[in-house]
């Protein structure tokens, strides 16, 4: 506890934490391929189940990501990717029913991601530097205690206006995430929360997390079953040429 206490009383400032928070969030890695499998619940109740495989590249300035559903069969073969670069996010959908690749655009940004709780936006890579940051109290999630820091978005277009996060002082890992469509709003509309954290190649990574949506009672249960972020990841699997073969 002492040793907690420490951490806590040298916090850096608000714009850090939230910089190490931002880039430790689920999927981020240099060169990282996962097994997941999610678990979709509604007021408790489990409503479906998906297995998938999420790849995550990266490199100075750039980061990718792609995931591909393998069950059950109404959202088999369905794939995903995204890229940031440069400030800029693209995202594009295939869906085997229609044989053909779609960019997700505007509003389609705001919608569920194949039935979870995640939005599109949820999806994107998050920059310290887009928001306005400040130090709230520490507090103490699960018994851990946490430096709570949030951000005003600077984008008026952007999905949400607020953030509040609770980081381990340790790992700099966001153990808890509130998102609000809009800055005055007391119930988030978004709360992701980590369920477990492991060690994996020295280095601490989410293994269990839940994703909420307080206004409609569902949640997104995302358990990372396998992790290898040893094995370099090729450009041709994060291309849109990817999507379709």
């Amino acid at each position: 506890m002492m040793i907690a206490l420490l951490l806590l009383a040298a916090a850096p400032a608000p714009e850090e934490i939230a910089r190490q928070a931002l880039e430790n969030t689920l999927f981020a890695a240099t060169d990282a391929r996962a097994t997941v499998s999610l678990e979709i619940k509604k007021d408790g109740q489990v409503t479906k189940k998906r297995e998938l495989t999420a790849i995550v590249k990266r490199e100075a300035g750039r980061s990718r990501s792609y995931v591909e559903f393998h069950s059950p069969a109404d959202v088999a073969g369905t794939r995903f990717l995204s890229s940031d670069e440069g400030g800029e996010t693209k995202q594009f959908i295939y869906l085997p029913a229609f044989k053909k690749v779609k960019r997700i655009v505007g509003a389609q940004r705001t919608q569920s991601f194949v039935g979870t709780d995640f939005s599109y936006a949820d999806l994107e890579g998050r920059s310290a530097s887009d928001w306005t940051w400040k130090a709230l109290p520490d507090e103490s999630v699960e018994g851990e205690p946490t430096w709570v820091v949030e951000g005003l978005n600077k984008k008026a277009d952007a999905p949400y206006a607020r953030m509040k996060v609770w980081v381990h002082p340790q790992h700099g890992i966001p153990l808890k995430t509130e998102l609000f469509a809009v800055a005055s709003s007391v119930v988030p509309d978004k709360r992701l929360t980590v369920q477990k954290l492991a060690k994996k190649d020295d280095r601490w990574v989410v293994t269990d997390s839940l994703m909420e949506t307080p206004s409609k009672g569902t949640s997104t249960r995302l358990v990372v079953a396998a992790l290898d972020t040893k094995t370099p990841i090729p450009d041709a699997d994060l291309t849109k040429e990817a999507l379709e073969r």
